[in-house]
């Protein structure tokens, strides 16, 4: 048998202008055409063909032009393809029963009569007039017009695989089955990834066997897809919808929303009705599903709904109601939702599943961007692969491709970079899309216990109650232990508190969230409440999570001291809303835990209820530094300023009685302009710039108040 091997560049035939042009053919520069009829099968670069009356085309090109009528499937391009073979065919007639499977087109299904009937006459009049091969597909803008979107045939009984055949008067077809073509947003998602989607896919598998079962007809096939933005709902269904040979009916609200009254429930009716047409009428095998995206913008509730379209959107919402509760059996509606609290009470209730996407866990992050990388050839070592896992809480399926695709383009901009410190500081400069869109605002530290000079047994404290439970979630178990919900670190002022709740954070490997009072209180009613829930909100979508409640005393008070009227009642109300969001804390495990510190000067101000274990279960006493943390803390500045070989930090440390950490900080400081103003051209801070500081420099804090810290903790002994 004639083959022949070519390396042509492949275009579609519409590229030409003339106008006499014959469907189904081939031009290939002169010289290239093969013997005989000149029929053949048309092989490109992809594995795919097309089937086509070759024919020379004399002119200065060096490429191809074939028509993409009948070809290997309905999806087939000359775009980007090179033309490799070329398989001759001998044409012959076929006497037998053909079985076919017509895809539809939703303008199909708008005429005022649709029968299978119809459909049979209008493919076998079509068919007359191309050859055909067996598992070919057949598509034209002539089909398109009588609403057929492609037209595959299965087999064909007689004909060999190195013939085609045409179809006669007498031949007959059987329409084995009709589908409707899949919409072009859910086709051009990217790869699907299994990870993080296992159990909402097992629950997609058991609404589709649920509704082939009698039990759909007593109850509505529905379900609720929820999920963050970006957490790859579309990406989910169109997997669903590929497995299983779906026809999909697809709704989104850009489709349907029209600017006058009525337009958009016609529209509605129009797409339900249009699905109820194809079933009864056209009698397909494969399950039907109506798939609305975005519901919120369909149905928002009537708290988030813009008073001026109000009405409007009750309009719409009361006719998706009713459409959807007028579903015959054997029709699936699917919904998604990024945002499923701004949706209608009305239409959470339509929907008897809920299915939720969750935030990636990290292993399932590792396995996303190992998988990632190896698509885009990228090689990372497993110590980077635990980092970027470690280090993207909060990261969903979108924002794990843009932060690939943002180190293929800074490898593109450099030449003989490093690609693991490329990846390293992408990652710190791309936030997931939890925390854009919220304004909480979402950090990772960078500096851990090594910045805070002395306070070892403060560490080691923290370390055991809060660390140990993290890194060793097994031997916590083991004891029957549970991660702590709360830290409370009370103390003097300029101690470190906020230092240790960000360090604690970064050996922790969590997101920080750190709020104060000023963040929180809003001159509006319940802003401040619902703030407050926005925080724990966004820690649940970043978590392991530590949120940080700077003056804890100033946002929430005692019920006995702040009982009156105008701020002392929105004390009140935010205690309530933290009270509640502590209890509502649910232990995930070390992967998914939140933490709550919060830090005070004042803990005798501090209401009860927080008090009490299960809320801030540890309550941990920040002293003034003693002489050894005081030297701690004053080698640690030796190292970030040029200290003189004569200054003896013992003698300092111990001429500093009651300096917090932050007075020895202003200590260095203003021993540095001294030296400063004493010599310009000075390179070093000597002992005497120290004497003339010290001399005039007091402790911030006085004896009493020290005393004051211990009599409160030993109150909680």
């Amino acid at each position: 048998m004639y083959e022949k091997q070519l390396d042509f560049p492949a275009f579609p035939l519409s590229l030409l202008d003339d106008s006499d042009l014959e469907p189904q053919r081939c031009y290939v520069p002169a010289g290239e055409e093969p013997p005989g009829t000149g029929l053949c099968r048309c092989r490109l670069s992809d594995g795919s063909f097309a089937i086509c009356w070759v024919t020379p085309r004399a002119g200065s090109e060096t490429c191809c032009f074939l028509d993409g009528m009948v070809t290997s499937s309905s999806g087939f391009s000359a775009t980007n393809q090179r033309l490799v073979l070329l398989e001759p065919l001998k044409l012959v007639p076929c006497l037998h029963k053909i079985p076919c499977i017509v895809t539809v087109t939703q303008e199909l299904l708008q005429r005022p009569e649709v029968s299978l009937e119809d459909l049979e006459d209008d493919v076998r009049v079509f068919l007359r007039h191309v050859k055909l091969t067996k598992g070919c597909s057949v598509q034209h803008r002539r089909l398109e017009q009588l609403g057929i979107a492609s037209v595959e045939i299965l087999d064909a009984p007689g004909v060999a695989d190195d013939e085609c055949f045409e179809v006669a008067r007498d031949t007959e077809l059987l329409l084995v089955d009709t589908r409707l073509g899949m919409p072009y947003t859910l086709t051009s998602t990217s790869k699907y990834l299994p990870y993080s989607f296992e159990q909402p896919m097992d629950e997609l598998e058991q609404l589709l066997r649920t509704s082939k079962s009698g039990f759909s007809q007593r109850f509505r096939t529905t379900a609720l897809v929820v999920g963050p933005v970006g957490s790859g709902k579309s990406r989910l269904l169109g997997e669903f919808l590929r497995r299983h040979g779906c026809n999909c009916f697809y709704i989104t609200a850009s489709q349907v929303l029209r600017s006058y009254p009525g337009e958009t429930e016609e529209e509605l009716r129009r797409i339900f009705r249009a699905a109820e047409i194809f079933k009864e009428q056209l009698r397909p095998l494969k399950p039907i599903v109506i798939l609305i995206e975005d519901l919120e913008l369909l149905c928002p509730s009537t708290s988030s709904a813009d008073p001026k379209n109000s009405s409007n959107s009750l309009r719409i919402s009361a006719q998706l109601y009713k459409l959807i509760d007028a579903l015959p059996q054997g029709i699936i509606c699917v919904a998604t939702s990024g945002s499923p609290d701004s949706l209608h009470e009305h239409a959470r209730r339509r929907f008897v599943r809920e299915i939720t996407i969750e935030m990636p866990r990290e292993e399932q992050r590792r396995q996303v961007v190992e998988h990632l990388c190896k698509l885009h050839e990228l090689e990372l070592s497993d110590t980077l692969l635990d980092h970027m896992a470690r280090n993207t809480q909060g990261f969903v399926m979108a924002d794990l491709t843009l932060l690939l695709r943002r180190v293929q383009q800074e490898l593109l901009t450099k030449d003989n970079s490093n690609v693991e410190q490329i990846f390293r500081q992408v990652l710190l400069r791309t936030q997931p899309s939890a925390s854009r869109g919220s304004d909480v605002r979402v950090s990772k530290m960078t500096d851990g216990f090594e910045v805070i000079g002395g306070m070892e047994s403060l560490k080691r404290t923290l370390q055991v109650s809060v660390l140990a439970g993290l890194r060793q979630s097994a031997a916590f178990a083991r004891f029957g232990l549970s991660l702590p919900k709360g830290v409370l670190l009370y103390g003097p002022p300029g101690c470190a508190k906020t230092t240790i709740a960000k360090c604690l954070a970064k050996e922790a490997n969590m997101t920080f969230i750190a709020t104060s009072a000023a963040e929180v209180y809003s001159p509006y009613v319940g802003c401040a409440e619902r703030f407050v829930s926005r925080i724990f909100d966004t820690a649940r979508k970043n978590a392991p999570c530590l949120i940080f409640l700077d003056e804890i005393d100033s946002l929430v008070g005692r019920r006995t001291v702040s009982s009156g009227g105008g701020g002392g009642q929105v004390q009140l109300r935010i205690l309530s809303t933290l009270l509640t969001e502590m209890d509502g804390i649910v232990g995930g495990g070390a992967q998914q835990h939140i933490l709550v510190v919060a830090a005070t000067n004042r803990p005798e101000m501090i209401d009860d209820a927080l008090m009490r274990p299960g809320r801030f279960d540890k309550l941990i006493h920040l002293p003034a530094p003693d002489v050894e943390s005081r030297l701690a803390l004053l080698k640690l500045h030796a190292q970030r300023k040029p200290f003189h070989s004569n200054v003896e930090l013992e003698h300092i440390a111990s001429r500093t009685e009651r300096f917090s950490g932050a007075d020895l900080c202003n200590l260095c400081n203003e021993a540095a302009i001294e030296a400063f103003q004493r010599d310009f051209e000075a390179t070093e801070i000597e002992l005497q710039d120290f004497e003339k500081v010290l001399a005039k420099q007091k402790s911030s804090l006085t004896q009493s108040q020290i005393d004051g810290y211990y009599k409160f903790a030993y109150r909680y002994l």
